[in-house]
Formats: structure tokens, C-alpha cells, sequence
């Protein structure tokens, strides 16, 4: 499918046949928060007195239709948040919960472009959102008392943005896991693959949030690698810097000055013989998604049912 064409379906046609709740919620647009200057992140708060039966419910790695008032198509975001943040605060009364998304500034996707107007025009407006997909956690099918080990790929749609799909499912399941001891494996990889566009690693999507979950306590046997593929030396050497290592656990964030190659993949799928307790998620461009899904599902051991992607083409 060409690149044209792809960008000219909308949103509610490219996920047709995925699965939808049927209820439609009010959120309200609270807090904009300025990444870099391509990605900025919303936050909706569920409206206060909300019956747990009326509020949105998700699971991790989900996203929503997003319908604005004045524009005839909805725009299709992931929800970078986890479930426990959309739940009403048993200790901050003003606290009832909220949703987060992840906006790439894409003047030519009218939803996206409406999310990208200033501040002032669009704070504090009412938006309706139904929540769909079935790129999530709980993997389908799996029971997760068997997962004993977690690799996860990101890179263009995984946690950067692509323009088209405006896809960042990883970051939410992960946080998840954290938020939930019970569920988190023993070991976890993850592989983030992007492109700098300046030398301050904070406007990396999600890194400052990723060092701290792979630097904490809990991290022992998990670790985060990231690929930054620029050319430019000096953006290199200072993220290597600012980026260090974990504290509460050493080494847990490494960075390489180069591309994910398939022996990374299939090194963080960990020994042959302990395969059978693993999960791969994968998001990501086109590209780079067909063939490193491909390497991951004929990985000697592995059961091509736990490599699991989100495909929008």
C-alpha cells in the first residue's frame, strides 16, 4: 500500500475491523505539555462524580477515537497513560483520573492539527473519546503466570510518533507492569531506536519516564537499550552522558551509536531453551516492523504466536 494512499484513509477506516467499545465518554482537554517541538502531550481528565461504570476503560497499549466538535472524522490516539491513572484518587479528592496522549504536530491530519492549535484556544474544551484496539496487555491467548521474560522493539511509531497513526502503545504497557508488581516478569528488554533531533535527550519521547522505571528497584534483570541513530557526534556523546546508568540498578540503561541489528533481537529473547516463557512486542514503522517481526517469529524456540505487532498498512 503506498504512502499516498495510506494517508489518505481515515483514521475509523484503517481500524475498521479492529475491536471497539461501544460507549462514547466526556473528557475535558486540562494540561498540554510541550515535549520538543514536534510532540506534545494532553492530558483529559474524566469529568468529576463519574460512576466507575460510565468511565473509560482500557487495557494497556489501547487507543482512542477522538471526536472534536466541527471536524467530520475522529482522530485515532493512543493512550500513553495506564489504567491506574484514569482511576479517581482515594487521597486527592481533585484527582478523579486521566487519559494521556501523545500528539505528533501533523498539519495534514485535521484531528491532530486541531490538538496542535495554542493553549489558549483549546484548553479547557470538551472532547468525546471511545476507547479500541487489541495491540495490548494482557497478550491475547497467553496466560501471563508463563511469561517469564518481556522483549519489547520501539522505534517511529512505537514511542516516537508516526504522522499517519500517531501510535505509542509501549510505553503505556510498560508502566503498567510496573504499576503492577504481580504482572512484571522476571526479565525485560527493551529496544528503543530513534533519531535525536537535538542534543538534549529529554526531548527524546518518554526517556526521562523509561530511566526512571529501568532505574528503579525492580529493574534488576531489565534493562533499556536505546539506539540513537544521528550522525551528528555531539548529540551522541551528550545523551551518553546525561543518560548514564540506572541507580537502583547499574547498567540498566545503555546507549549504542547505531541501528538495532537482528542479533540484538534475538539476544533479547534471551537462551533457546527458556523461549517458551517469551513475549515480543513490536511497534514500529513498516519496515522496520515486517522484518524484525519475521527475524523474532523464526527465532529457533519461539512460538510465532508470542511476537506480537500493531499493523496499519
Amino acid at each position: 500500500m503506498s504512502n499516498n494512499y495510506r494517508k489518505s484513509v481515515s483514521h475509523e477506516e484503517r481500524t475498521a475491523e479492529e475491536p471497539r467499545e461501544n460507549d462514547i465518554h466526556h473528557v475535558i482537554l486540562s494540561r498540554i505539555q510541550q515535549v520538543n517541538p514536534t510532540v506534545r502531550l494532553l492530558q483529559l481528565n474524566i469529568p468529576k462524580g463519574k460512576q466507575l461504570k460510565a468511565r473509560p476503560q482500557f487495557l494497556p497499549g489501547q487507543w482512542l477515537d477522538v471526536f472534536i466538535r466541527g471536524l467530520s472524522e475522529a482522530g485515532g490516539f493512543t493512550i500513553t497513560s495506564t489504567p491506574k491513572d484514569a482511576e479517581p484518587s482515594r487521597t486527592t479528592p481533585r484527582n478523579d483520573g486521566y487519559l494521556e496522549l501523545a500528539i505528533q504536530k501533523s498539519p495534514k491530519n485535521p484531528p491532530a492539527a486541531w490538538l496542535w492549535r495554542s493553549e489558549e484556544e483549546i484548553l479547557g474544551k470538551d472532547l468525546l473519546v471511545r476507547v479500541g484496539g487489541s495491540f495490548v496487555w494482557p497478550p491475547p491467548g497467553v496466560d501471563i503466570k508463563t511469561i517469564q521474560r518481556i522483549a519489547f522493539v520501539a522505534g517511529g511509531v512505537g514511542i516516537k510518533i508516526e504522522l499517519v497513526t500517531n501510535r505509542s502503545p509501549l510505553i503505556s504497557i510498560l508502566a503498567h507492569l510496573y504499576n503492577n508488581l504481580s504482572e512484571l516478569p522476571p526479565h525485560i528488554q527493551f529496544l528503543y531506536t530513534t533519531k535525536p533531533a537535538s542534543a538534549n535527550t529529554d526531548e527524546i519521547l518518554f526517556l526521562p519516564r523509561l530511566r526512571a522505571l529501568f532505574s528503579s528497584r525492580h529493574s534488576s534483570e531489565r534493562r533499556l537499550d536505546l539506539y540513537l541513530t544521528t550522525s551528528t557526534a555531539p548529540s551522541l556523546s551528550l545523551s551518553s552522558a546525561v543518560i548514564g546508568t540506572g541507580n537502583g540498578s547499574p547498567n540498566a540503561v545503555s546507549t549504542h551509536n547505531r541501528r538495532i541489528t537482528h542479533h540484538d533481537l534475538l539476544s533479547a529473547l534471551g537462551p533457546v531453551e527458556a523461549r517458551q516463557g517469551v513475549v515480543a512486542y513490536v511497534c514500529g514503522p513498516p519496515n522496520m516492523t515486517d522484518e524484525f517481526v519475521d527475524v523474532l517469529r523464526k527465532a529457533e524456540g519461539m512460538d510465532e504466536r508470542r511476537v506480537l505487532c500493531e499493523k496499519w498498512w
